[in-house]
């Protein structure tokens, strides 16, 4: 599985910027992008979520909400 994680290094390793994680009560969260405003999909459940742990681990933030404009705006 590591060159399947390796696959979604940019998530955290600053190449690619605004990846956030979605919660929710529905499941482990969902991977999106604050400037696309798109979500990523990762079909396998087991590496999705550790890829989501690994986002954890390298401090990327975890939100309740989906960001709004006006809060990307904000972080600039």
């Amino acid at each position: 599985m590591t060159d399947e994680i390796n696959e979604y290094a940019f998530l955290w390793d600053g190449s690619e910027a605004d990846w956030v994680v979605i919660t929710s009560d529905l499941g482990i969260g969902t991977i999106y992008n604050t400037r696309t405003r798109m979500a990523l999909l990762i079909e396998d459940d087991n590496l999705n979520a550790r890829v989501i742990e690994l986002m954890r681990e390298h401090g990327l933030p975890f939100l309740d909400f989906v960001p709004s404009t006006s809060w990307d705006e904000g972080r600039s």
